[in-house]
């Protein structure tokens, strides 16, 4: 009797532990409708990586045009500064060549006015011709100035017997007809000289 009693005892502990596992059995795992609800949350959290990604490509896309644009403008403005500086160079150069011919031309003039052996008439030539030097310097580099005041970024005249040279830079590339009109005007102007012995050069090489 005590054997059954025993064993009666045992078997309820064991359907109460079986309870007590289904029970938690149902705790931890949801309903169908549950596990529905929650994938039907997770597909929306992977919709929303998606269009996250696609809007960071976008992004991306744009930032990239950028990057492009800004590197077109920094080609662009390195290239300005590269004409910009040859340009300049041009002209240093141009300067320098002027003087260096004016200098020889006045030393040679000079010679002539101190040797004993030239004649009175050399040295009358060739203190008109000294003259003549200062006044065309003093003529070019008003002509210089006007020309650069009309707009233009630079300009070296050089005024020889019968002809008159200009190189000039235009401020928005090559010049026009317009301004070596314009240039020419200022030239016939200060010098009177004919339009047939005035020769335009432009220092952009258009």
């Amino acid at each position: 009797m005590i054997s059954m009693r025993k064993r009666g005892a045992v078997y309820g502990v064991i359907g109460l532990m079986l309870c007590v596992a289904v029970y938690l059995n149902w705790s931890y795992f949801q309903s169908p409708s549950e596990l529905t609800v929650a994938a039907q949350s997770d597909g929306d959290t992977d919709e929303s990586v998606e269009t996250s990604e696609h809007v960071y490509g976008e992004v991306t896309s744009v930032n990239a045009d950028a990057k492009t644009e800004k590197t077109a403008d920094e080609e662009k403005t390195s290239s300005k500064r590269a004409e910009s500086t040859e340009t300049e160079g041009f002209f240093a150069d141009a300067r320098l060549k002027k003087q260096a011919a004016r200098d020889e031309a006045l030393s040679l003039l000079k010679d002539t006015l101190s040797s004993g052996d030239a004649s009175e008439s050399a040295k009358e030539e060739a203190t008109q011709k000294i003259s003549t030097i200062a006044s065309n310097s003093v003529k070019e580099t008003k002509i210089e100035n006007l020309i650069v005041g009309k707009g233009f970024s630079d300009a070296v005249v050089m005024m020889e017997e019968g002809s008159v040279t200009a190189s000039v830079a235009g401020s928005n590339g090559a010049l026009t007809e317009t301004d070596v009109a314009k240039i020419a005007d200022i030239i016939v102007g200060e010098t009177g000289a004919d339009l047939t012995t005035i020769r335009i050069n432009d220092a952009n090489g258009g």
